[in-house]
């Protein structure tokens, strides 16, 4: 074969081999991309989980004030009653946000203990709701950490 074609296959070749190149260093941009889009939500995902647990041990100590407040009224006033409404909503969205179900499933419990215990109810005690609450803000607070 004569030196042109030699240079011909070579040209095509090395054409070959420089497109293959460009393509494998451009799909390992592409995973790298990728990868670091996936870890920034991860850690967005985890940020906003982190301030909803804050938020939601925030609004049970004033879903629990108000519920102390309205128990301690003997004919509660509007403001208390708005409190109170302002305090449950608040607490009822929040607790539905966090994706730790621990942490979820304590908070209800203490929902559950204190109601009966702040409306006079005889099924609950204070000592219930003391334990349930007790457990919740541990549960929530390690919840918390574990985001960190």
């Amino acid at each position: 074969m004569s030196t042109a074609v030699w240079g011909f296959i070579g040209v095509v070749v090395g054409g070959l081999l420089t497109v293959a190149a460009q393509a494998t260093a451009e799909s390992l941009r592409a995973r790298a991309a990728a990868r670091a889009r996936q870890e920034q939500r991860e850690r967005a995902s985890q940020e906003f989980q982190r301030e909803t647990l804050i938020e939601l041990q925030a609004a049970m100590a004033d879903y629990r004030e108000a519920l102390c407040r309205d128990r301690s009224q003997i004919l509660p006033s509007r403001s208390t009653e708005a409190q109170l409404s302002a305090a449950r909503s608040r607490y009822q969205m929040l607790v539905h946000r966090v994706s730790s179900s621990a942490a979820r499933e304590a908070a209800l419990a203490w929902e559950a203990a204190a109601l009966p215990w702040f409306q006079g109810d005889d099924s609950g005690t204070a000592a219930a709701e003391s334990e349930a609450w007790e457990t919740a803000m541990r549960v929530t607070g390690e919840a918390v950490r574990a985001t960190d």
